[in-house]
């Protein structure tokens, strides 16, 4: 699973690990499937506040 944010002006998803998916290939900046380490490690720190 990714984490991420899509963007309102292209609807690109830019992933917290850096992974950038065109417009019309996520329907969502949440993804099923095995977890990215890279997204869970920055979304564990950002939670945590930078801790």
């Amino acid at each position: 699973m990714y984490r991420g944010t899509k963007s309102w002006w292209n609807g690109k998803v830019t992933t917290l690990c850096g992974l950038e998916i065109p417009s019309g290939q996520a329907s969502s900046p949440w993804f099923t499937g095995p977890a990215c380490p890279s997204c869970e490690a920055i979304h564990k720190a950002r939670k945590n506040g930078g801790k």
